[in-house]
């Protein structure tokens, strides 16, 4: 219980003043991953052995043979470099001779050597919100799936943007290029030259979190997105979602409208409950150490500390001797959100017993899909169920919740908050859930697997005889 109290306070957002934070949810934010054709520039020592053949040549020696007697080398591996040479433009050969080009002379007298390259550069990043370009290890990115609340593209990737951010992909480039070596060579300087064109483009995620808090004096909204540097992202997010909604933000809103006008009236927690999850969540706010009087608070009876705590109990479930889970709710396809189903498919040895409203969209090809494993192996126990009047996650019997879904409104369109309570008193858990384990006749007992002696080897009538005799003859 100890890290998962851990892992709420590390998330626990600072509160405004007289706000109080009623919803958090994953905001992702577009990047553009960009491949970019260019020259650059590599400026390096001139090699050694073109040195020196360039300073015989500027002092008058130029047949081949004398300047390799000279230099004690082989003439044809003298020449196998003096081809080379040619090919840079260093020189030119005419019978056995040799003279130096402008190219070779500007060479000898700087000792330095500017090679123009045609090359492909990646881990580049363009922030497509900001504009800003970032090195793509700098960035921890994902995938977002179209159910996920995404900011949409404000920038075009173009060359001519490229162009106005030519210093900041050479520094990129300068940083990343990879060092290597002909005949000693070593590189004083590799910048990039010129931008031609674009290679490849790809759009990829980075998640953020979308904070709302609420003044119930003044019935507002304040709202925040993590990682928002001069609120760049908050700004777009309220340009994309104030008039005509961007696709990506219509998940934001609750788009079924039958269920908005059901659950308008406000649910309340008790008020002792609410006071207690403010205590908690005071005491909890950059905490370093969770003292033992702290745990002994949080797991008093309180209201949720939001609706991310739930996330938090899946992912941290090995931390509590429970010995099922069982989950009634209305609205299954919200509540269980890909980390939930990641850590539901990741439980050992527990039975997971789900009950569901028939009614709901595709809701049983949501359940095969996410938990085709699970229920192969009869390690959840599914239970349709046509009137489900209250959501409840169970740990039995160390943690319950009740929650329900609320609407509130922003922007003339509604949008839902999650409000609950959770108990985790042993006795007052089994008092709760003992008729509904007894109505439902559910088991948390797992289906035995057979021992491979029994299921795979079975022992034959003839061994049976055999290790008889073999106890008979050690009397």
């Amino acid at each position: 219980m100890k890290q998962l109290i851990e892992s709420i306070a590390r998330t626990i957002p600072k509160e405004a003043q007289n706000n109080h934070l009623i919803k958090r949810q994953d905001i992702y934010i577009p990047y553009c991953e960009i491949g970019v054709t260019c020259l650059t520039k590599d400026i390096s020592q001139i090699n050694t052995f073109y040195e020196t053949i360039l300073k015989f040549i500027d002092i008058g020696v130029t047949d081949i043979y004398e300047i390799a007697t000279v230099m004690g080398i082989e003439f044809k591996l003298l020449k196998e470099v003096i081809v080379d040479m040619v090919d840079k433009q260093y020189l030119v050969t005419s019978e056995n001779k040799v003279l130096m080009t402008p190219k070779g002379k500007q060479s000898l007298e700087s000792r330095k050597v500017v090679t123009i390259r045609k090359r492909n550069i990646s881990q580049i990043i363009v922030n497509m919100i900001t504009g800003e370009i970032e090195e793509k290890d700098n960035v921890q990115y994902t995938n977002a799936l179209w159910e996920e609340l995404c900011l949409n593209e404000e920038q075009i990737i173009t060359k001519d943007f490229l162009d106005k951010h030519y210093a900041n992909i050479n520094e990129i480039y300068q940083k990343n290029q990879i060092e290597y070596n002909v005949f000693n060579t070593n590189y004083l300087s590799r910048e990039l030259y010129k931008i031609l064109d674009i290679a490849y483009n790809q759009l990829i995620y980075k998640k953020e979190e979308l904070l709302i808090f609420k003044n119930n004096e003044t019935n507002s909204f304040e709202f925040r997105i993590t990682g928002d540097i001069a609120e760049c992202y908050l700004n777009c997010f309220y340009n994309q979602i104030r008039d005509i909604v961007s696709p990506g933000l219509e998940n934001f809103f609750e788009r079924d409208w039958n269920f908005s006008k059901q659950n308008k009236k406000q649910f309340v927690t008790d008020t002792t409950d609410e006071e207690r999850a403010k205590e908690v969540v005071k005491e909890l706010y950059g905490s370093e150490i969770i003292t033992d009087e702290l745990i002994k608070k949080f797991t008093q009876e309180r209201a949720l500390i939001g609706e991310s705590e739930i996330s938090t109990y899946f992912s941290h479930q090995q931390e509590m001797e429970y010995e099922g889970i069982i989950i009634s709710c209305k609205r299954l396809r919200k509540l269980l959100n890909k980390g939930i189903i990641s850590s539901i498919n990741q439980i050992q040895n527990k039975k997971i017993i789900i009950s569901y409203d028939a009614n709901e969209y595709k809701i049983e090809e949501f359940l095969n899909k996410n938990f085709s494993e699970l229920i192969r192996q009869k390690k959840i126990m599914l239970i349709k169920n046509d009137d489900i009047t209250e959501n409840i996650i169970c740990f039995y019997p160390n943690v319950y919740i009740c929650f329900k879904e609320i609407v509130e409104n922003i922007f003339e369109r509604p949008f839902t908050i999650v409000n609950g309570k959770i108990e985790f008193e042993e006795e007052v858990i089994k008092e709760k859930m003992d008729e509904t384990i007894a109505e439902k006749t559910i088991s948390f007992e797992l289906p035995k697997k057979k021992g491979k002696d029994e299921s795979q080897f079975p022992r034959s009538s003839s061994n049976q005889r055999y290790h008889n005799k073999k106890g008979k003859q050690k009397k």
